[in-house]
């Protein structure tokens, strides 16, 4: 039986939002399909896919996440055209926003990337709020974000990272553990795997392209979004977060994703 393809920023799912500009076609999505109704099937153009909450599987992996790991929200993958796979969230209702393209012809297929660096991942959060809240004159802004996102795949010195060493990785692990504990600070996770804040903080940007402070407060708000749209109250929400109050959480938020945590829920309403 012939595996199904799916058109031009199709996804299985239902999208609450789809814009397009610059021939990027960017959609805030709801999956529709449990893991065993996702078939193995492939798309006729390129993709990212930002999960919005946890439970996203992939065939993107990487020393971070082992192979029978889900990734959680915030997890940006890259799948080139003509890739099959079975990517899906654990349960049906997972929340993602998809970019989808025709990349150059130059470009190749290669393989599933899940993609961690700073530039790429700021740029994927920021769509959500583009997506979010489309007007008039917005294109030219989403199409910049979009030639972001995508330069990351499309060039080789963007994949040419040195290995990071095992207390790093650790480190990684550990801030993503405790970014929900009020006032957490680089200094406490430097402590917990044994290196000087300055290592800390240089190799997590040399590796992670962005500082550990900065990590936290992704994490936080990727966490708060995986939470948000499922009508929690927003003020306990932000103290179950990390956050000093809501908002501290709106402000952190709202930096991030560029737009409010009650728009951003109103979203998927």
């Amino acid at each position: 039986m012939a595996r199904p393809h799916l058109s031009s920023g199709d996804f299985f799912g239902a999208a609450s939002r789809t814009v397009e500009a610059g021939g990027f076609r960017v959609g805030l999505w709801v999956a529709s399909r449990p893991p065993e109704g996702v078939e193995l099937h492939a798309h006729d153009d390129a993709h990212f896919v930002l999960a919005l909450d946890g439970g996203y599987r992939s065939l993107a992996h990487d020393p971070l996440t082992p192979r029978d790991a889900a990734f959680g929200p915030g997890a940006l993958v890259w799948n080139p055209p003509g890739v099959e796979h079975r990517d899906c969230f654990d349960v049906a209702g997972g929340r993602f926003l998809s970019i989808s393209f025709d990349p150059p012809k130059s470009a190749g297929r290669g393989d599933p990337i899940r993609l961690r660096g700073a530039l790429a991942e700021g740029a994927a959060r920021r769509l959500v709020g583009v997506a979010g809240r489309f007007a008039a004159g917005d294109a030219v802004k989403m199409e910049g974000l979009t030639l972001d996102l995508a330069a990351a795949v499309l060039s080789p010195a963007e994949l040419d990272e040195d290995p990071a060493p095992e207390w790093l990785l650790r480190a990684h692990d550990v801030l993503h553990d405790l970014a929900d504990q009020p006032g957490l600070e680089v200094a406490t996770v430097a402590r917990l795997v044994g290196v000087h804040p300055v290592s800390l903080a240089r190799r997590y940007r040399r590796h992670f392209g962005c500082s550990p402070a900065a990590a936290i407060r992704r994490a936080r708000a990727d966490r708060a979004a995986g939470q948000i749209a499922h009508g929690r109250d927003l003020a306990d929400l932000a103290l179950g977060a990390g956050y000093a109050d809501q908002s501290h959480m709106t402000r952190e938020f709202g930096a991030l994703y560029g737009l409010t945590p009650a728009r951003y829920r109103a979203l998927f309403a």
